[in-house]
């Protein structure tokens, strides 16, 4: 838990310590999720007329590969366009099946910030077989806390597809600002993004549920080298980095 600047250790029912929050690097908040499925509305499908689909669709990406806050991960030599998707994700208190978005809200133990690698190469040639993969498994940042929904109300911007928050998101790398966003900007709600993948399979309590972009960037994508280090921040919810390192 963490109150005024302080960790306060737990083994989940008794106190164990208390930390100064800078001597602690936080590891990832769900270490073994079940699953984490990706909602993009950059890759969302769109009707016969051209207009946004109604249901938001999602992928399977690998909770493996997630690490927790100023953690190292090492650049990929097999990819020639390295990138990022910045995202917030709900973690489930609870198993669910077919719940209604009125209803959604109440699965979720908290949100916490997820910074995505992507290989933007391998993600062209994927996105023409129509299903994504590896570009997706190189590795991505969580944390660094869960913040419950009850610390965000005073956030809160439209509740009419479930909770809908005004929180400003911030990109920088290697110090300086790169992109600006809100979370009222993404098209649907957790509440809505929950109903749906709970259409087809039974949700289980641990699994990550992710949302993106946060942030997204005028023209073309922005690319990562080794040795960059990329922060998302959002406001009431932190800040996490990653730093991209050369394979010894």
């Amino acid at each position: 838990m963490v109150y005024s600047g302080k960790i306060y250790e737990t083994d989940g029912a008794a106190p164990v310590a208390v930390h100064e929050a800078d001597a602690v690097r936080p590891l990832a908040p769900i270490p073994h999720a079940p699953s984490l499925r990706i909602f993009r509305s950059d890759l969302q499908p769109k009707t016969l007329s051209g207009e946004d689909a109604e249901e938001a669709r999602f992928f399977y990406s690998n909770p493996i590969c997630l690490v927790g806050a100023s953690q190292l991960i090492t650049y990929p030599d097999f990819v020639d366009a390295l990138t990022f998707q910045p995202m917030v994700a709900a973690i489930l208190v609870g198993d669910a099946y077919q719940i209604d978005v009125q209803d959604a809200d109440d699965l979720i133990l908290g949100i916490t910030l997820l910074n995505m690698l992507v290989a933007k190469d391998r993600e062209r040639v994927e996105l023409l077989c129509g299903a994504i993969g590896s570009s997706h498994d190189i590795g991505g940042a969580i944390g660094p806390v869960i913040t419950t929904p009850d610390e965000l109300e005073d956030h809160l911007v439209d509740q009419e597809n479930g909770r809908k928050y005004g929180l400003s998101t911030v990109i920088r790398i290697n110090g300086v600002e790169r992109m600006r966003g809100d979370l009222s900007d993404l098209p649907f709600t957790f509440a809505q993004a929950i109903s749906s993948a709970s259409q087809s399979c039974t949700l289980k309590a641990g699994d990550i549920i992710a949302m993106g972009p946060v942030c997204i960037p005028e023209g073309n994508p922005l690319l990562l080298d080794p040795g960059d280090e990329i922060q998302l921040a959002v406001d009431n919810l932190g800040a996490i980095s990653l730093k991209l390192t050369l394979l010894q």
